[in-house]
This record gives C-alpha cells, structure tokens and sequence, in this order.
C-alpha cells in the first residue's frame, strides 16, 4: 500500500513539474522543415462523400436508416447523394492531384461490398467501384490509407444488435479479409476503425448518432468491447494470413482532445488525467499499452457499479487470453485531433449510471478561445502539441499519423481565412512535436478534402478544403484558400521560412476596411436616384411612340418572368409628377432618367426638314419631367440610351449596322438641341456592356441576338463609335452656350482574386476587369483603343480558330484619336463582386466569356438578394474605384447605380438599408481615406418597376409599387427614409443614423454591422492579452442572414 501511495504521489509531482516547466518554442511560431518522407494526406468518409446509396446492389446501412427518418439530422439531409463520389471519384482525385498530397484516407462503405454485411451477398459492382478508386489513386502517385470501419454499419446487422452483439467479431473479420483479398495487393495502410469512441457514445450511449440507441451506463461499454475485440481479431488476420505477402501496416484511429486542468490544483490535474484515460485510454491502453483498460478506468467504473447495487462492473473484463491478444495490435497510431477542454474535478458525482458520469469530472472551455462552426470546436492549437506529447509518454513514442484535423464554418465561404490559420497553427504545433519534443510523427491528415455530409450536422457545417455546390447536381468542387495554404506547406515540406506558405497569410486590410466610418462627403457631392424609360412609363404605343426592341422582345414570349411586359410598367408616363414628389421629399439634388428614343423619334431617325420625324408629344413629355424637376430644385441626369432602340433602326441590323451610330449621332444633337437648355449633365450610354453580352452575345436581353464571340465585339464596337460622335457634336455645337457635361456609364463588378495571395489570381483578376469594364473605358479614358490584354487574347484565340484575324475589330487611328478622352466624367454603375481566377478556356469555345481566360464565384459566404448575380459585397465598391482611379488617372466618378433586389417588396426593408449604408460607407472611404475623385452617388433605383428579364419578381426600389392596382401607388420604404437621412447629413457624421436606418427590427447597430447576423468565428471575449487579441481578431466571420424572399 505505502509503495503505491509513493508513485502516486511521485506522478503527481512529475505532473505538476510538467505543468509548470517551459515548452520550447510555445508561444512562437516555429520555422523548420518535416523529416524527409513525412506523410501528407486528407481524408473523407464513405457516407459522408459517394451517395449512390442504393446503386449497384448496396445495401443499406445504420445511417441510411437513421438519416432517412427525417428528424435525426440537421435540416432532415441524408447521404443519399451526399458529393456523388460514386459517380465523380475522378474528380476527387483530380482535386488530390492538384493539392499535392502524398496520401489520401477514404473509408469502404461495408454496405457496398456485403449488402447485409456478410459474406453471402458480396458485391463485385462494389468491389469493382473501390478498385477503381485505388487504381486510380495509384495512377496518380497517390498512396490509399484504408478505413474499413467509419460508423456505416450494415443495417442487417445492426438488426441482429450491432456492435452489442458479440457474433459481430467474426462478421468484421470476414469483411476485412475480403477487403485485405480484394485490395491488399495495392493498399499498404489499413485503419480498422475511425474514432469507435464515436460509435459508442454518440451511437449507443447519448443515442444522438446512428443507430439511436441510449445506454450511456452499459451498452457503451460492451459495444466498445467488441469493437476492440474486432480490431484484435482483424489485425491479427491480417498479420498471419496477408502481411508476408502483401507487406501492408495495419492499425486504429482513435479520437482525443486535449484534456487541460483548468487549474495547477491536484484535483484538477488528476481529473484532467482521469478524462484523458477515460476517453483516448479506453481504446489505446488495451492496444497500445498492456492490453487491458486503464487502471484508474477498471477502478471507477467498478467502484460506482458497487455503489449502484451492481454484483460486477458495467465495464466488460478481458479474459487474460485476450489481455495477451490485444497487447500491440498495431504498427502505428492513427490520431484523430480537433480541439481541447478545461478539466476539473466534479465534486457532487452524479449516481447516474453513464461513462461521462463515471469519470467525475467537469469539462469546460476558456471563453477566448475561437470558435468555429461547430459548437463543440474551439480553435486551440496548443493542445494538439501537448496531446502528441502525453501519447508519446503513455505508449512509448510509437509512430503515429494524424488522421484527421480540421476546422468547420457554416458558411463556406471560399477565402477561408479562419480556416487556414487553424491549419497554419495546428500543423506547427505538430512540428514542434516533432523537431523539438522528439514524437514519432509520421504523418498528417486534413479534414476534409470537401465539403461533405457531416453527420447530425447535415450539410451545415463544412470542413472541406474545397466547396461543394449541393445545390448543382453536378456537384462541382472548388479549392478554397485553404486548399491552397495547405498545398504550399505540403511543398515546403513544413514553414522553413516566414515566406515559405504565402496563402497561409492573414489577409491583408485597406486602411479602415473593417470600419464603418464616421465622417462625411464633400459639400457639392450629387445624391441622385435612378429610373429607366421602359423600366417605369409604360405607354408602349401612346401618343405617337414607336416600337422599341423591348417592346418586341416581350411580346414574344416566353422571354420575361410570367410573361411580364413594360406596356403599363409604373405607368410614369402618365404619373411623372408623383415621381417628382417622391424625389422631393427624398431630399435629392438630381434625378437620373432616360429618354426613350422611339418615344422621341418613332421610327429612330432624325430630319430637320420632315417634322413628321420627331413626336411633338414625347418631346412635350419629357419636356413637363424636366421643367418639374427643376422646380423642385432637382437637376437632371439625362441618359440617351438605356437599351430600348427603336424596333425600326433594328430591322435595319440595330448595332450590328454601322449606320446606326450616324442615326444615334442625329439622336443626341436632336435632345442636346431640344433639352439641352435646362440638361446639364448627359450620359450617352447606359452599361454597353449589357447591350453587346447580353442583347447580342448571349441573347438573354433584346433584342435576342447570338453571337457571343463575334457580334457581341462588333455591337460594342459601333457603341464606342457612337458614343464618341456624340460627345464632338456636343462639344462642337452645345457645351460653349449649354455649359454641361457629357460622358458614357460602365458597368462592372469587382473580380476579387479567389487567392490574393497568388500571382496568377491577381493577374486572372485584373484581366477580367480589363475585359469588362476596360473594353469599353480603355478606349475613352485611356488611348483610343481596346485594353492590350484584350487584342492580344482575342487574337492568338481567333487565329488558333482558324480565323484569319482577330474577332476583335480593329480601330483606325482616326477612329482612336476620335474617341480617345470623349467623356467628361467616369459614370460608374456597381452592384455586386465575384471572385476570379486564371482558367485556360477551351480554344473551340468562340465566346466573349471564354476569350477571357478566366473563372469566377460568387462566393457562399456572401449575403444574397432577390437577384442571383447579385450578392452583397460592400468592399467591392471601394476597390473598383480605386482600381479606376490607378487606371485611369483618377477621373471624376459618379456612381449612377447602386441597389440590392429583393422578391418579396417588403416595406421594412432592412436588408436594403444594410446596403445603403455600408456600400455609400466603403465609397466615403474610397474619397476620404484613397482620394478617388467621386463626385456622386446614384440609388437604384427610385422605385420598384420593371426588371427586364426578370419582369416584376425583383423588386429595388426605394419606393414599393403596387403593379396589381391600375393607380400604380407608390409607397415610401424604410430605405427611402434612411437614404434622405443620408442625404440630408452628407454622411454619416450623426449619433442618430443607427434609429433612422436600423438593419433590424427594433434592434439598433454599430456603425454598419447588420442585427441580424451569425458569428461563425467569434473572437477573443474576456481573459485574452492584447497579443491573443490580435491574433485572433481577424478570425471574426459574419454571415449575414436576410429573409429577402416571402415564406
């Protein structure tokens, strides 16, 4: 007795010793290199990935029973197509190839191969589709590290009891050598099973996993058993029947967190020691120490049996025959690693019969840890050096893989800057464990290589190092920046320098970026709000209006959603006074409308000498608009075309037709001429962009003309022509007795580089602007002449196309002298981002979007609208204008567009007034903190009307319309009060902006912060120096959560 109170209290001194001692290198970031041949793998699981899951002969496993239920899983999802891996595996290996990995860890579905688990119905389309796999893994130069058992158990033997069914032993080993026959002669890395811990507890214990079953006291700990007797007896069939031929390693994964006293108090420390033997000793002292539970295990559990009236333990015994068998059944230590907890000791033991009660102890976590997307996981990369360490101390430093080690969102968002920090930290720690300590580590796994099914969780939490569309059946896969962190510290073998992994990198801000700033606009800024002539007046065919192609366009359905029209629209035509007034009372300086051509010039021509030419009651029309805004001290912004060319000039080729640009040059001299007394501020073109890709590229707008490689440059061609004549005869014969000003609007979203960490992706990312905004900027701001980028890669693309020159015509130089610097000012219409990388398109694709060479996402994580193109992304603002700005030299900028869509009209329209205020804040920002030269700001659009394509289901308005009621009433939205509030102050220098534009109901913000959002990463919170606190302060993610669509 006394010799065993002596090592007692000798493993408490050394304990409290090691507590206390230095780590080396614990609290810096540890620049070395991995031992040569160190193994680099990520991982996945058979349900969680391949779908197909009755294909081909499977049988159903526990958890196609228990997901199919539709009330065991988050959101009622299954597996049931999951990432399609049975169909798409090539693509698995595809993503594996271009991360580098040396190995890839995936586990047999048992089901497959045996549909009822046994031997009697095996399936050759089972073993044939994971030959498949391994085939070509090897062909690919990658290793398959097997997994014959994660948690998809037959249900033909969960019917007979499953893992609580002591038969179950010789069923596992007759599956494991059919699996040893089948794939033994490639696969050298056999795992028995992942995580049994999971099993028992989660499965058999607390019932919340497959297969649902609550015995937290007893079934837990007889389904444990026999899961080690299973491994035991598969390990030792391996051994003697297929090692001396097949010369594979075969072993386990066991799950552990850290286990942390919470305090340096023995009790503490003991406990914290309890719960490591509880939880990771359970399983590895049988295998990987004397072959028999812990110690302090056998006695607790045993103790509090006698205690409840129990004649033997809860905890199965091992006979000495099998103590002698499950002694170092293993070649490795397969570790599965997320997250620590803080331990203490539990002083009032519940009497309740249950493996977390029988531990007594109490777990916690410190409140500055960051948390992910999973409630249990905190970001604490220490614990995993300290785990390696009490492994290498308990089981003799055996060599050991990390299996798996990861970190989830919720939002999927692709720049998972979170998530490659958790990677960049915990894999350090591993190499500190390895270099400095001396652990035996062989090697490490990233969970996941996708998004997948992650359990009870659904598809809501996402590990993966690439994205999965679940929404596409195809299922596409797409790197996220981890991906790419990761497969730069795979190539540097580790961080042998601080320069070595630069995607592992923090992002990099703009001054004030994660601010919302406080300041306000210069004093002559422009506020202004938008419409569009067909959009709001209706009056298709009234008072001597011509046809229009949207005219033509609609009424040949099925063009528009429910067959939609803009014959009646906000009927404007009739109601511009009421326009009037609502611009009014917004507190605007200016009004941004267009004329409708065919409304002016029925038939789109223009002669002096005819007066039958032009319509006397258009002109009249827009004459009343003019003269009322300017009675109400609102100026106009007078655009010539927003897309509606007469039907007449396209029957003629419309801007295929080089002679329309002489019939829009004629145009504009007749409005300068008409209006031009009272309009001093003209825009040629609204977004030609839109009028070339879309009206004749891809043909999805009017006036519905394909040629997507070829028209869609020469319309934009005739458009730049045009405009430029435009501007001489404004400024040959108007600007010296009109005094106005004259310029063209772009459209264009910002290409974000989806690594901004990567040459090539910024370059990608650069490109893409070139090709939509500079195609037609470069001209007028610039030179003369389309971007460089965009002649070179049109041409070297046509020529390969067998074309005997480029796609792309050319400009004379008198053409370029002409147009070179034709527009006063830089209007700017911006909506929404993208992120944008390099992709070599196929050179058969002869198409404006594949002459780009480059791919794009809008990435998860973003807020949506009621437009699926549109998402939410203030910064893009600031960065388009900024890059405008370095391109073109700083030119004067008005924003003439700027909104969010939503579907449902909503008067409370918090999601709008979200988007106000943080996309006019990044543009105070671009003035006041980057000295772009912005001149005004345009909202779009002043009420809702008719959208196009998408007719009245998208609705952005600053005003909600009632389209059922032939009145066309206009109501304020929360947004319109919010935007005169903006207007009225210039900014946002006022302590009332959060009452006056709340983002929520009831709730007020800080600064530009929407109420209603969900922290995936939370940051520091209490007990954090100020040296955690930056280091974890970027790890904020905020997803926003708006309900933009009715139910």
């Amino acid at each position: 007795m006394f010799q065993k109170i002596q090592l007692i209290l000798l493993s408490i001194c050394v304990t409290l010793k090691a507590q206390s001692a230095p780590i080396p290198s614990e609290k810096e970031f540890y620049h070395s290199s991995f031992p040569d041949g160190f193994v680099w793998s990520t991982a996945t699981s058979a349900y969680q990935i391949e779908g197909g899951w009755n294909a081909t002969g499977k049988g159903p496993s526990i958890w196609d029973t228990w997901s199919q239920r539709g009330d065991r899983t988050e959101g009622g999802a299954t597996g049931n197509v999951a990432c399609d891996s049975y169909h798409k595996y090539q693509d698995d290996i595809t993503a594996l190839v271009d991360l580098g990995v040396s190995h890839y860890r995936f586990s047999i579905s048992w089901s497959r191969i045996m549909s009822d688990g046994t031997n009697r119905t095996l399936s050759q389309n089972g073993i044939q589709y994971y030959n498949s796999l391994i085939d070509g893994l090897i062909a690919a130069n990658i290793t398959p590290m097997v997994t014959l058992y994660h948690w998809d158990l037959p249900q033909g033997l969960q019917n007979f009891g499953g893992w609580e069914n002591e038969n179950i032993i010789e069923h596992f080993n007759t599956y494991a050598t059919e699996c040893y026959k089948a794939f033994g002669d490639r696969v050298k890395l056999w795992l028995t099973f992942n995580e049994p811990f999971v099993v028992v507890w989660l499965g058999y214990g607390v019932g919340v996993f497959a297969p649902g079953i609550k015995r937290p006291g007893d079934g837990v700990y007889i389904a444990a058993h026999n899961i080690i007797r299973s491994h035991v007896r598969a390990w030792h069939t391996y051994d003697d029947l297929f090692r001396p031929s097949q010369k594979g390693n075969i072993s386990i994964t066991l799950d552990s967190d850290w286990k942390e006293p919470k305090d340096k108090t023995t009790s503490s420390i003991n406990a914290a020691e309890r719960a490591m033997q509880f939880k990771l000793g359970w399983f590895a002292n049988p295998i990987f120490g004397d072959g028999d539970y812990p110690a302090i295990m056998k006695d607790k559990v045993n103790s509090r049996s006698t205690a409840e009236g129990l004649t033997m333990s809860r905890l199965p015994r091992f006979t000495q025959e099998q103590i002698h068998k499950n002694k170092g059944t293993y070649d490795f230590f397969g570790l599965n690693h997320y997250t620590t907890q803080l331990i203490e000791q539990k002083t009032n033991p519940n009497s309740e019969a249950s493996w977390d009660e029988d531990q007594e102890t109490i777990e916690s976590i410190d409140l500055s840890w960051p948390s992910s997307g999973s409630s249990w996981l905190k970001v604490v990369p220490w614990g995993m050096r300290k785990l390696l360490n009490w492994i290498k101390k308990n089981y003799g430093n055996p060599p050991l893989y990390i299996t798996e080690n990861g970190m989830s969102d919720r939002n999927a968002t692709i720049q998972d800057y979170h998530r490659t920090f958790y990677y960049r930290q915990y894999i350090n720690e591993v190499l500190k464990a390895t270099k400095l300590d001396g652990c035996n580590i062989k090697g490490y796994t990233a969970w996941s290589l996708m998004d997948n099914f992650e359990w009870a969780s659904g598809y809501a939490e996402k590990f993966g190092l690439h994205y999965v569309n679940f929404d596409d059946p195809k299922r596409p896969r797409m790197p996220k920046l981890s991906a790419f962190c990761y497969k730069e510290i795979i190539q540097s073998n580790g961080f042998p320098t601080k320069n070595s992994t630069p995607s592992c990198s923090d992002p990099v801000y703009l001054p004030s970026e994660k601010e919302f700033i406080k300041e306000s606009f210069p004093l002559d800024f422009v506020w202004s709000s938008a419409t569009s002539a067909y959009q709001i007046e209706g009056a298709w065919n009234e008072d001597g209006k011509g046809p229009s192609i949207w005219d033509t366009f609609v009424h040949n359905p099925p063009k528009i959603a429910n067959n939609d029209t803009g014959d009646i629209a906000c009927d404007s035509y009739h109601k511009y006074r009421e326009d009037v007034k609502l611009l009014k009372n917004m507190k605007v300086k200016a009004y941004r409308f267009s004329i409708a051509w065919a409304r002016v010039l029925p038939n789109g021509l223009y002669d002096s000498n005819n007066t039958a030419s032009w319509n006397p009651k258009g002109v009249e029309y827009y004459n009343n608009l003019i003269d009322a805004l300017l009675a109400e001290n609102i100026r106009p912004q007078v655009t010539l075309y927003h897309w509606d060319l007469p039907q007449a000039l396209e029957d003629q080729g419309g801007w295929l037709n080089e002679t329309t640009n002489e019939a829009f040059k004629t145009y504009a001299d007749f409005c300068f001429k008409t209006f031009g007394d009272r309009v001093k501020f003209w825009i040629t073109f609204n977004e030609p962009w839109i009028v070339a890709w879309l009206g004749y590229g891809n043909a999805a707008f009017a006036p519905g003309k394909k040629g997507p490689g070829t028209y869609t440059y020469i319309v934009g061609h005739n458009l730049i022509k045009a405009h430029s004549k435009a501007y001489h005869i404004y400024t040959s014969k108007y600007r010296s007795s009109q005094k106005g000003k004259i310029g063209i609007t772009l459209n264009v979203g910002w290409s974000e580089p989806r690594n901004p960490f990567s040459n090539e992706d910024k370059v990608a990312s650069n490109r893409a602007v070139q090709f939509d905004l500079g195609w037609f900027a470069h001209p007028i701001f610039i030179n003369g002449d389309y971007p460089p980028v965009m002649k070179t890669n049109i041409k070297d693309r046509s020529l390969l196309q067998n074309y005997t020159k480029s796609r792309l015509p050319e400009f004379t130089l008198e053409e370029m002298k002409m147009i070179n610097g034709t527009s006063d000012f830089f209007g700017l219409n911006f909506y929404s981002s993208g992120l944008v990388w390099n992709k070599t398109s196929p050179i058969a694709s002869v198409s404006y979007e594949s002459d780009k060479d480059t791919a794009g996402i809008q990435d998860p994580s973003w807020i949506g609208s009621g437009s699926s193109w549109l998402k939410v992304t203030p910064f893009g603002l600031r960065k388009i204008l900024r890059w405008i700005k370095n391109e073109y030299n700083n030119p004067d900028v008005y924003v003439t567009e700027n909104g969010v869509s939503d579907r449902n009209g909503s008067l409370a329209d918090y999601h709008r007034i979200y988007y106000y205020k943080n996309y006019i804040n990044e543009m105070l920002k671009a003035i006041n903190k980057d000295g772009c030269n912005v001149k005004g700001y345009t909202a779009w659009s002043l009420m809702d009307n008719f959208e196009w394509a998408s007719g009245y289901t998208e609705q952005f308005g600053l005003h909600y319309v009632n389209f059922s009621d032939p009145q066309r009433p206009r109501t304020p939205k929360a947004s319109s009060r919010c935007y005169s509030h903006i207007i009225q102050k210039n900014g946002f220098g006022d302590e009332n902006l959060d009452t006056l534009c709340p983002t929520g109901p009831k709730q007020r913000t800080t600064g530009g912060t929407a109420t209603t959002m969900t922290n995936t990463i939370t940051p520091p919170s209490s007990g954090c120096n100020k040296q955690t606190t930056l280091l974890f302060t970027w790890l904020l993610v905020i997803s926003m959560i708006f309900i933009l669509k009715s139910g």
